[in-house]
């Protein structure tokens, strides 16, 4: 079974590698005021972090005000 996830996860990262590879060119990004080149793959990589960060945030938001409501009344 080791052996098999192993190379699940070799394909993987051999297909994220190569779809890296190829799509490696600079897209134009703007920002309010801001305007950049920036590589394809590290948009990519930014908005997922973003995108993961956020979430994250908003899962504990929400853990912590269902925690706040549901704790009893203290006295």
């Amino acid at each position: 079974m080791r052996l098999l996830s192993a190379l699940f996860l070799i394909a993987l990262v051999g297909g994220v590698g190569y779809l890296t590879y190829v799509n490696n060119h600079t897209t134009a990004v703007s920002a309010g005021t801001w305007h950049g080149d920036l590589p394809l793959p590290a948009l990519v990589i930014g908005v997922y972090v973003l995108g993961m960060v956020s979430g994250w945030w908003l899962i504990g938001l929400t853990k912590r005000s269902w925690q706040r409501v549901t704790e009893p009344e203290r006295v």
